[in-house]
């Protein structure tokens, strides 16, 4: 703020305050009018005067003018509100004039005495001119009030308003004169600090002093009488016993003032403090402190601004955040122990007024914390709710629902990046994604961060949706280097459009949604949400509810045989058994045929129950294995999937240990298969080594589908590897599958690890692996996964049968 904190005023206001000052001018002309119709009236065709009217004048003036100086240093205050009503005894002059000269020059000297002494007073110029104005308007009233009570009359023959006829009925008229004159003072003033601060007139009216004040003007305006009786029927000398009682008047309205004003301070000070600690924003703070100055300051003219005071103004900075500072200023009073009093009472509003403003700015900062991402400075997911539902609404009613389009994005790997490099890494890069969101979205859009790594895109008027889908998905494949590694980071989006009825929630689910189905379906790309996408969305939390719910006995145990490809005898030897689970769910009562792996496994790892039902697969294998090398005669290898959710358990070893303890001590050996994502989180390498040095052997599943590398092969403690059955699927019919599957093998010999072949199904298949010498084949051409009652009798048979699907 460059200038002061101003109201402005009420248009009632500024025309009220003109009103006053044209009955005031009008006042003064004809009180000029008058004064020179009986100045230059004679015979005389020039209108020459005879100078006795203008002497008068003179000594109206000479002697008024002083005392009005005098009389308007001891003004009495009786508003405890605003500060705007000041009570001035310059009644006593107005007294004295029209008992000491003629109607017509006592009116034109009163008007001469009061305007410039108003207008040369330390206010604001509107204050001058309206108290200018007021001073004026003394004289109609009580010329009014005199005429009416019948006092004129002639003196040592001068004609004058006030007879001095020293009567009852003329002293009852000096002093319903005095108190008419009062009242139209104060009923005046009233109305125009009610209309200027928007309050009642009945409030501004309604004060304690006001009865004080009337009694003292009444005194003084008996010494203007008094002063009057003396110059018509005294001694010159004999004026000098109105010092007295005058000084007497002066001092004793002088303490009562500032006893007053002391109340009145503290009255303001304690207001101020309850009014400026309830205001929410700069705004309105600044608004009432400079409402409260004028009260504090005990003058209409005080202000708040931020430009410090001038050389006729005192003034206190305050403190008002970031960087600002106001000035709490008002004019000075000639008294210099009222300006120490303005001082002292102005740096008691600016300690207030500052507490105020750090409490604001406090409220402030929290405000805009709880609604935005400190990580990334965007706005978070309570602000971005918020602006959903401004633009929501201006949508329904500029009928464009259709073009309102919400994003939901996802970053694909930002956990392996906080679990490699650590947090302050991944709040960089989630910063890095945040600015390039912003730079590539513009005009209008907001771009928040909803937590994790999830961010949200409001565009309140968009018309190409793929092409922003294109441009997002390209800011969102960012290439950073960390530590000497070069990481490649894209994401997933999930697209809704509004649609009638819609509200916040729905359209942030929907989005949300679709973005879950983005990455179900391969990552780094974007779905538009379909009403069927929510239904697929709530069967598959029915699923994660049920998995969350199911008992350990609800997930049970097959085996399927790994077979020797180059059994010397004619029957196939089975060298090893993969254990598959199998989930028994139970539906409300009705249970179900046994559900696949494929259909809740990787559910089960996004809701974390994965770690469950490995740890339970893990036992009953444990258990099955003594059955097995029983039935088998001979060792064999246990075989048991492990999910990359389960490395991460801190338990995971210990329970690997069991097992292997457990199977080791009944002949047969366990081995843990995994998938290839394992092999490139640097994270998992000390997991790897732990797992082997319990004794368990590791196993690569689904090779050939994820990130195959040798330097990975080489540098891990894996034993073998599993090609995947689409590889083996088309060995027999496409080249390129065969060729690729031979390099497989080639690569497992050379690096010392056992070949497993998946999804064996036709001899032919089983022929070609055994010619590129894969030692190990699983599949539906040797056997379906079985029970372990069905695996204990296939492995009692006195021969080995030919096993077969």
């Amino acid at each position: 703020m460059s200038g002061g904190v101003r109201e402005r005023r009420p248009l009632a206001s500024v025309v009220f305050d003109g009103v006053v000052t044209l009955a005031a001018a009008v006042t003064t002309v004809l009180a000029a009018l008058a004064f020179a119709g009986l100045a230059f009236a004679g015979p005389s065709s020039t209108g020459s005067a005879d100078g006795v009217h203008w002497r008068e004048l003179v000594w109206c003036l000479v002697i008024g003018f002083p005392l009005m100086q005098l009389l308007t240093r001891f003004p009495f205050q009786i508003n405890t509100k605003h500060a705007g009503i000041e009570v001035q005894f310059d009644i006593g002059v107005l007294v004295f004039l029209l008992s000491f000269a003629r109607p017509a020059t006592a009116a034109l000297a009163w008007c001469v005495c009061v305007v410039p002494t108003n207008l040369l007073q330390r206010k604001s110029w509107v204050s001058r001119v309206y108290n200018a104005s007021i001073g004026v308007l003394f004289l109609p009233v009580a010329l009014a009030v005199l005429q009416g009570l019948g006092t004129p009359g002639e003196y040592g023959g001068t004609w004058r308003t006030i007879g001095l006829a020293m009567t009852v009925a003329e002293v009852f008229a000096v002093a319903a004169a005095v108190v008419a004159v009062f009242v139209v003072d104060v009923a005046v003033s009233a109305v125009s600090v009610a209309v200027q601060e928007r309050t009642s007139i009945r409030q501004e009216l309604l004060h304690t002093g006001a009865w004080l004040a009337m009694g003292t003007s009444v005194a003084v305006g008996g010494l203007g009488y008094l002063g009057g009786l003396v110059e018509a029927r005294l001694a010159q000398w004999a004026a000098l016993l109105l010092v007295i009682p005058m000084v007497v008047t002066m001092v004793a309205t002088r303490a009562m003032r500032e006893t007053r004003d002391v109340a009145r301070r503290t009255e303001a000070l304690f207001e101020a403090a309850t009014a400026l600690h309830t205001q929410g924003r700069r705004a309105d703070l600044a608004r009432a402190l400079q409402k409260h100055a004028r009260m504090v300051a005990g003058t209409p003219a005080a202000m708040v601004r931020s430009v410090g005071p001038a050389e006729d103004e005192i003034g206190v900075p305050v403190v008002a955040g970031d960087g600002v500072v106001l000035y709490v200023t008002a004019p000075k009073r000639r008294d210099p122990a009222q300006r120490a009093s303005d001082e002292k009472a102005l740096e008691a509003l600016a300690s207030v007024g500052e507490a105020a403003f750090f409490r604001v700015s406090a409220s402030e900062e929290m405000h805009g914390l709880a609604r935005r991402d400190v990580v990334t400075g965007l706005p978070n997911r309570l602000q971005f709710a918020e602006r959903l539902a401004r633009e929501l609404d201006r949508a329904r009613e500029t009928d464009r629902l259709d073009r309102l389009v919400v994003l939901y994005l996802d970053l694909d790997g930002f956990k392996g990046v906080n679990d490699r490099f650590g947090h302050d890494a991944g709040d960089e890069l989630l910063r890095l994604v945040g600015s390039r969101l912003r730079d590539t979205l513009r005009g209008g859009s907001t771009v928040a961060r909803l937590g994790g790594d999830e961010f949200a895109v409001l565009l309140p008027d968009c018309l190409d949706v793929e092409g922003l889908c294109r441009r997002v998905l390209a800011a969102l494949r960012v290439e950073v280097r960390m530590r000497g590694h070069v990481l490649r980071v894209q994401g997933s989006i999930g697209l809704s459009r509004a649609r009638p009825g819609d509200d916040v929630g729905t359209l942030l689910r929907n989005a949300d949604t679709a973005m879950y189905r983005a990455k179900a379906t391969g990552k780094n790309r974007w779905v538009e949400f379909r009403p069927e996408l929510l239904e697929e969305e709530i069967a598959r939390l029915q699923v994660i509810e049920d998995l969350q719910q199911a008992p350990a006995e609800a997930f049970v145990v097959h085996y399927q045989p790994i077979v020797d490809l180059h059994s010397t005898d004619s029957r196939t030897q089975i060298v090893g058994l993969e254990a598959l689970v199998r989930w028994r769910r139970d539906r409300g009562g009705a249970v179900e045929p046994l559900v696949g792996p494929d259909e809740f496994i990787g559910l089960a790892e996004r809701s974390g129950t994965v770690v469950g039902i490995g740890d339970s697969v893990l036992r009953q294998v444990a258990r099955d294995a003594p059955l097995i090398r029983r039935s088998a005669g001979r060792r064999l290898d246990l075989m048991v999937n492990v999910s990359p959710v389960q490395l991460r358990h801190p338990d995971f070893t210990a329970r690997v240990a069991a097992a292997v303890r457990q199977t080791g001590g009944s002949g047969c050996r366990l081995h843990l298969e995994m998938t290839e994502s394992v092999m490139i989180d640097d994270d998992t390498v000390d997991r790897l080594r732990e797992l082997a040095e319990t004794g368990a052997q590791l196993t690569i599943d689904d090779f050939g589908t994820g990130f195959s590398s040798l330097g990975y092969l080489r540098h891990r403690p894996f034993s073998s590897f599993k090609i995947d059955r689409s590889f083996v699927r088309d060995i027999a019919t496409e080249p390129t599958a065969r060729a690729l599957v031979e390099g497989m093998v080639k690569m497992g010999q050379a690096l010392g690890l056992t070949i497993v072949a998946e999804g064996v199904e036709h001899v032919e298949q089983a022929e070609i692996l055994r010619e590129m010498g894969c030692q190990l084949a699983q599949g539906h051409l040797y056997c379906r996964p079985l029970t372990i009652g069905e695996v204990e009798d296939v492995l009692a048979a006195p021969t080995a049968p030919q096993l077969s699907a």
